[in-house]
């Protein structure tokens, strides 16, 4: 067969069989990390079983019902919810010990004690955060589980069961945790540290740049902005969860975690200056808005106000050291700027919080990619916030009744 004799229909063919290659190659690509994790949990739970089977507990089940809980697709995840729960576990057990020694006899109290108790651990759990507020809740219904083995159609509380029970239950859901834990630590190195710096590089520097072109525009594209920064609100409450898996890949990072709660409120503090700036810009007149904020916009830093590209979160990491000692002396600029005017020293001010916030990021980062050039210090402790405490005083009396 000559080459003038080939199909008019073969190239195309061929074609498809590339792009079908392709597609099953993205697809294989794709099911690799779930994939992964299925075995990782399969593991788990053969593990979990074969060394209950092998102690002979009495109800192994929950060995590997707590390792299939305890496994997350990602490393620092199920270590941090690993020990949540082993915490959670052994003070419900303690306390349903100390119910039943106090009220042994008494259904009543026993019950009573038992409803505060549970108001005690909603009002902790909607007060805490992320595994912290899953420990809590734990905490509160193991209680509940141990107690409904012990409590009979009438009378009080088998006291005698009371301790055999709990240590029993303890035991086989520690079980599940330490072995999901050795595989998962076996199998998996790890990876919330860098994709926790690579994070907040890119956030911090889409705020910077977003923020110097408000100030470049002065009072055009305001609604634009406010969408923005209500996207990196949500981009910034998403970090929350990513810190706490850093935090169970690293027990350096636990130590200095308030460093990294500092730099969490720098991302806030910077949006909030931003967007005081933004609001007292739109109420200026245009010549005014435009003066005020051209000279502010000169004492910002250049390397603040490039747009954010594809390796700004490298670049930002690349250098901290330089990035630090610039907006430290871009704010002290900006504080000792002689305004003309109380709006000129309002945007001053706002600005030069904007650069503070960066600061404080520019901590976090350091600790995140170790940078021996900037010492991270470690200020202060780690304080849960909360916005309000209706929500918890709710729940605790919801659920007390």
């Amino acid at each position: 067969m000559t080459e003038g004799d080939v199909p008019t229909g073969s190239a195309p063919q061929q074609w498809s069989v590339i792009f079908d290659a392709r597609r099953l190659t993205e697809a294989l690509r794709a099911a690799g990390p779930p994939l992964l994790f299925g075995l990782r949990m399969w593991a788990s739970v053969c593990l979990a079983l074969y060394i209950a089977f092998w102690l002979e507990v009495s109800e192994p089940f929950w060995a590997g019902a707590s390792a299939a809980i305890v496994c997350q697709p990602h490393l620092g995840a199920s270590l941090r919810k690993g020990w949540y729960r082993l915490i959670g576990t052994l003070v419900g057990a303690v306390m349903s010990v100390l119910l039943t020694a106090c009220f042994p006899q008494d259904r009543v109290l026993f019950l009573a004690g038992l409803a505060l108790w549970g108001a005690a651990c909603a009002f902790a759990a909607t007060v805490l955060r992320n595994f912290a507020s899953y420990s809590a809740a734990l905490a509160g219904y193991t209680v509940a589980i141990v107690a409904g083995d012990l409590l009979g159609g009438t009378g009080g509380v088998n006291a005698d069961a009371a301790f055999l029970l709990a240590v029993s239950r303890a035991s086989e859901i520690c079980i599940g945790i330490v072995s999901a834990g050795i595989v998962l630590a076996g199998t998996d190195f790890g990876g919330a540290r860098r994709r926790l710096a690579t994070l907040f590089a890119a956030i911090s520097s889409e705020i910077t740049s977003r923020f110097a072109g408000t100030l470049a525009v002065a009072r055009a594209n305001f609604d634009d902005t406010q969408e923005l920064r209500r996207e990196l609100t949500r981009r910034m409450i998403a970090l929350d969860p990513v810190i706490d898996e850093a935090f169970g890949e690293s027990s350096q990072l636990r130590y200095y975690s308030p460093v990294l709660q500092t730099a969490g409120g720098g991302l806030f503090t910077a949006l909030l200056g931003w967007r005081a700036v933004a609001n007292h810009l739109v109420r200026m007149s245009d010549n005014e808005a435009r003066q005020a904020a051209a000279a502010v916009l000169e004492i910002v830093p250049r390397q603040l106000r490039s747009a954010p590209e594809h390796d700004q979160p490298t670049r930002w990491t690349a250098d901290l050291i330089g990035l630090y000692r610039i907006c430290s002396a871009a704010a002290e600029r900006l504080i000792a700027l002689q305004a003309e005017s109380p709006s000129l020293r309002l945007l001053g001010d706002h600005t030069a919080n904007v650069l503070a916030g960066m600061m404080h990021v520019l901590n976090g980062l350091a600790l995140l990619v170790a940078d021996p050039a900037l010492p991270v210090p470690r200020r202060g402790r780690r304080h849960p916030r909360v916005p309000d405490w209706l929500p918890a005083l709710v729940n605790a009396g919801a659920l007390s009744r």
